[in-house]
């Protein structure tokens, strides 16, 4: 995996390094906190746990939305219309940007509901959209969140793969994500996409943006541990899973479940930052794999 293909760029000094805290100690403390009773909810309110970083910053709520719309429309040759987005978390608070840039029906999948329930965050997304130049829905008429999903033509649907059976076959045009698919059990990532090749209209496109990288420190101090171990409840609970696929595996899943995938961009360090006892041997590891930080997939019906 040649690090000069089109679309590679170098990783940016200090990527996703995150508190400027010991790996170690911060390891430590999420392993710690995971394990009190505590639901992941709270965790969430008091900030430890968020899913969603982006969704105060009035720049992430119209320029990536717009992007994935360019991005589709370029590759199908038209406007793409109904869109599914995988866990979105606070970000389906987009819901009335979409429906402006001609999305619909809109589908948003996630395993919890951490959308706001709040009216305000759906109303500044749509000022947004005005802003922009777009025209969204008009939600003055709306109560509940559920109402501004309706007027958006938005549906949320909790839960996990099988929730895709509520999406009729092959009528998706665009399948999306952010720093999703990387969290997904390691066992379920190939059924997904199984299930996401079923709804993928014939001349459809997934775009995902896929993190590979450790999310505690940037690098990928993470590959030094045993399945057992990184597969089991403890880093659940804390909050630390990701699938420790690379790139070239999730490129095989998706052409095994009937896509043609193909990294369009990748960030690439020149050295492989691995740990010093390097990648546990059980996990088989393709070498190439440890230089690609993070990229953007493009994956088509074949």
């Amino acid at each position: 995996m040649p690090s000069d293909e089109p679309g590679d760029g170098p990783v940016p000094p200090g990527y996703a390094a995150g508190a400027p805290v010991p790996w170690w100690l911060k390891f430590a403390v999420k392993l710690a906190l995971g394990a009190l009773p505590v639901p992941p909810r709270i965790w969430r309110e008091l900030g430890l746990r968020r899913h969603s970083f982006f969704a105060d910053d009035e720049a992430a709520l119209v320029a990536p939305l717009q992007a994935w719309a360019a991005q589709a429309a370029a590759v199908l040759g038209r406007p793409a219309r109904s869109l599914l987005e995988l866990g979105p978390a606070a970000m389906v608070l987009r819901a009335p940007v979409a429906a402006a840039l001609g999305f619909a029906p809109i589908w948003y999948l996630d395993v919890e509901d951490d959308a706001p329930r709040s009216l305000e965050p759906y109303r500044r997304a749509a000022a947004a959209a005005r802003a922009a130049g777009l025209s969204p829905p008009d939600l003055s008429g709306c109560a509940t969140r559920e109402e501004v999903l309706r007027a958006c033509g938005a549906r949320l649907l909790i839960g996990g793969t099988e929730r895709l059976a509520d999406i009729p076959a092959a009528s998706v045009d665009l399948v999306a994500s952010s720093a999703v698919l990387e969290h997904v059990r390691r066992d379920e990532v190939g059924p997904l996409l199984v299930a996401l090749r079923e709804v993928t209209a014939p001349d459809g496109v997934g775009l995902h943006g896929i993190d590979l990288h450790d999310h505690l420190g940037g690098r990928l101090r993470h590959l030094g541990f045993s399945p057992g171990f990184w597969e089991g409840t403890a880093v659940a609970r804390a909050g630390l899973y990701c699938n420790r696929l690379g790139l070239s595996e999730f490129l095989d899943l998706m052409r095994s479940a009937g896509f043609r995938s193909r990294a369009i961009t990748r960030l690439v360090w020149p050295a492989a930052p691995l740990p010093r006892s390097g990648t546990h041997p059980q996990l088989h590891r393709r070498a190439a794999d440890n230089r690609i930080c993070a990229a953007t997939v493009e994956c088509r019906p074949a």
